[in-house]
Order: structure tokens, then sequence, then C-alpha cells
């Protein structure tokens, strides 16, 4: 079993948790957004399969080599990386609309449909 997970934080910070057998959804609810007003809709856990994992995991591990795509710190609309290994933690920021951030939202997006 896999013990490495992964959370991936949206452009408006909502949260997927990855594990190597489901997909996690936590919305922003609007009393934790910044305008007060945005909800990220339901909450939704659904199950997945190795190789839906495995696609996942291995855009999150290409993503972390490319570093023209990475920025220092967090800001709206970026994407954030965080993968969980025991206790190591470690995480990467990914610009604002780079074409590797559009194609994991789509395919998490696609997984919790």
């Amino acid at each position: 079993m896999d013990q490495t997970y992964y959370q991936y934080a949206d452009g408006s910070a909502n949260v997927y948790v990855l594990t190597s057998d489901s997909l996690e959804y936590i919305p922003v609810k609007p009393e934790e957004s910044s305008t007060g007003f945005y909800s990220g809709g339901d909450s939704k856990k659904v199950a997945i399969t190795p190789q839906q994992f495995r696609m996942i995991r291995a855009m999150f591990e290409t993503v972390k080599t490319k570093h023209e795509i990475h920025l220092p710190d967090r800001i709206k609309t970026s994407g954030m990386i965080t993968t969980f290994n025991g206790t190591e933690k470690n995480s990467i920021i990914i610009k604002p609309g780079s074409q590797q951030m559009m194609q994991i939202e789509k395919e998490l997006k696609e997984l919790l449909n």
C-alpha cells in the first residue's frame, strides 16, 4: 500500500485529497472565502482505481520538475500541490493559468463525476 498521499488546492482554495484508493473534494465555504460569498459547492469522496491514482500522481510528479511554472509564494488563482509521505510534507505552488494546472483540475473534476 502506498503511504504517500497528495493534496491539491485549486485557484479558489478548494482542496482535493488524493490517496491510493480515493479522491476527496473539500470545497471552500462562503465564510472561508476572501469575498465571504464564494462557495466551492458540495464535498464529495469517490473511490478510484490504482490506474487512476497513478495517472494523477504522474501529473503531480511531472509538475514538480517544471520549475518554470513554480512560484515562490501562493497568490490568488494559483494552484498548490502538497505531498505527504510519512512525516514529510513538501509543497509547490503552480502559476495560475498554466497548461499543467488546467490539466490537473480537469482530470480531478472528471474523476469526481
